[in-house]
């Protein structure tokens, strides 16, 4: 029996061209069964403006950063691997 979907959070700025290339080339992730990517934007929350403020795009699982600015595919794949088997 599968465990509940592992999900991601997806910190951006709306407006920021970095972020809106890392949402797009997340598409395939998005689709995964499996697995949500909660998008999150800077200005929804005052506490993460403050936190991160240009360091954006950011995706995160659990406070561990996976990507921060390009998405990295191979990197989040082999992230996913390893918390999806340890569940």
């Amino acid at each position: 029996m599968a465990g509940p979907p592992t999900e991601l959070t997806f910190i951006y700025r709306s407006g920021c061209h970095l972020c809106e290339q890392m949402w797009r080339e997340l598409e395939p992730f998005r689709n995964s069964p499996g697995l949500v990517i909660k998008p999150l934007d800077l200005a929804a929350e005052p506490s993460l403006e403050d936190a991160y403020g240009d360091k954006v795009p950011l995706l995160r699982h659990s406070g561990n950063e996976i990507c921060r600015y390009f998405l990295d595919a191979e990197q989040l794949h082999c992230y996913l691997q390893s918390v999806q088997s340890s569940d």
